[in-house]
C-alpha cells in the first residue's frame, strides 16, 4: 500500500472486487487552500464549537493513549476538531503540537454520536500520510487536473461513514459544479456520486463496543504486533481464499486468529460498494476493562501503509466486508 499516485491502484481495486465481492450535522465544506487542514479545522470550532462532551471525551482519549509508544508525544498535543458529514455525527480531531513551527499533524482521531448520545472512538492514527492528511488531498486534486491554489479552486468537504467509507467530496466551481471523489487515505479518484455516497452513509452505525464516553473503566494497552507491515498485492491468493470467523468483537478470538495466521486481509464487501480497497492486518492494541466493572474488553486492530498507521475499532468493521487469512 505504498504505492499512492491516484490511478496507480485503481486497476488493482477493480480487480480486487471483481474477484470478492459476493453479490444531524450540516455539512461542512470550505474553498480548498494550501493551509486547509488546520485552517478549516479552525474555522470550524470558532464557527460551530464541539459539544462540551465530545472535547473532554477527545482529551480523555489522548490521554489513555499517551501512556504507551507510538503515542507519547500526544500526551500535550493541540486536538482541532472538525465535523464530518453529511448526518453521519462523526468528527475528525487532528492533533498538533501546539508550537510555531511545526512540520505537521502528530495524528488523529475519528469519533462518532450514538443515537443515546455518547461518543465513540471509531479509529485513531499516525504518520504524514494518515486518514484525511492534505498531501493526499493535493494528489487527488492533481490527478482531477485541478488546482489548489487559484480564487476559482474546488469545494472539498471530508465525509466519514465508517473506516471503509473515508473520502473528500470535491466538487468544482463553474457551469457543470461536477463533483468527484477521492479517497482519504490513500488519493485514489473513486468510482462515487453523491447518490452512491448517500446510499452507504445511510447505513453508517457507530461501532456499540468501541471505547467511549459510556465506558470509563476502559484502559488502552501497548501495542502487539503479530507481523511487519506487508502490500496484500504481493500475493493475491486471498483474493480466493475463505473467510475466516472473528467470533464477533470478543477480543480473545481475534487475538487467537492473529496468533494462528499472523497476517489477515479485510476485504470490504456489499451490494452498495463501488471499488473495494483491501487493508493489511498485521497487529492490534487491546483496551483492557477494569476488572471490578462489567465491561469487557476492546480491541483495536493494526492496519495501515508505511507512511500511516491505523488503529480501528473491530465493530466498525464487521458488517462491512470479511478476513481473509495472508501468506507470505
Amino acid at each position: 500500500m505504498t504505492n499512492r499516485i491516484p490511478g496507480g491502484r485503481f486497476a488493482k481495486i477493480l480487480l480486487c472486487a471483481s474477484l470478492v465481492w459476493m453479490g444531524a450535522f450540516q455539512v461542512y465544506s470550505t474553498p480548498y487552500s494550501s493551509g486547509h487542514a488546520l485552517a478549516a479545522a479552525s474555522a470550524v470550532n470558532k464557527d460551530s464549537p464541539a459539544p462540551e462532551q465530545l472535547r473532554r471525551f477527545a482529551a480523555d482519549t489522548l490521554q489513555q493513549l499517551a501512556k504507551n509508544d507510538p503515542f507519547k508525544s500526544w500526551s500535550t498535543a493541540k486536538p482541532i476538531i472538525e465535523p464530518l458529514g453529511p448526518g453521519t455525527h462523526s468528527w475528525l480531531v487532528t492533533l498538533s503540537e501546539g508550537k510555531s513551527g511545526s512540520t505537521g499533524p502528530l495524528g488523529y482521531l475519528i469519533i462518532s454520536a450514538t443515537p443515546d448520545g455518547d461518543y465513540k472512538l471509531v479509529e485513531y492514527g499516525l504518520g504524514e500520510n494518515s486518514l484525511f492528511a492534505r498531501p493526499m488531498l493535493e494528489s487527488g486534486l492533481t490527478g482531477l487536473g485541478l488546482s489548489a491554489t487559484t480564487k476559482s479552486g474546488p469545494t472539498v468537504t471530508p465525509i466519514y461513514a465508517g473506516p471503509v467509507l473515508a473520502e473528500w467530496m470535491v466538487r468544482t466551481t463553474g457551469k457543470s459544479g461536477a463533483v468527484h471523489f477521492i479517497d482519504a487515505f490513500t488519493g485514489e479518484l473513486l468510482p462515487e456520486s453523491p447518490q452512491s455516497w448517500s446510499k452507504q452513509a445511510a447505513g453508517y452505525v457507530p461501532p456499540s463496543s468501541a471505547a467511549g464516553s459510556d465506558l470509563k473503566s476502559l484502559n488502552a494497552d501497548a501495542t502487539t504486533r503479530h507481523a511487519e507491515l506487508f502490500d496484500p498485492y504481493d500475493n493475491i491468493m486471498w483474493m480466493t481464499g475463505e473467510p475466516v470467523q472473528t467470533g464477533g468483537e470478543r477480543f480473545e478470538h481475534f487475538e487467537h486468529l492473529l496468533d494462528t495466521y499472523k497476517q489477515l486481509v479485510f476485504v470490504t464487501t456489499g451490494p452498495e460498494r463501488t471499488y473495494s480497497i483491501p487493508l493489511p492486518i498485521f497487529g492490534y492494541q487491546k483496551w483492557s476493562a477494569d476488572p471490578l466493572s462489567s465491561g469487557e474488553d476492546v480491541i483495536y486492530i493494526l492496519t495501515g501503509s508505511e507512511s500511516a498507521q491505523r488503529w480501528i475499532a473491530l465493530d466498525s468493521l464487521q458488517q462491512s466486508g470479511k478476513f481473509i487469512a495472508y501468506a507470505d
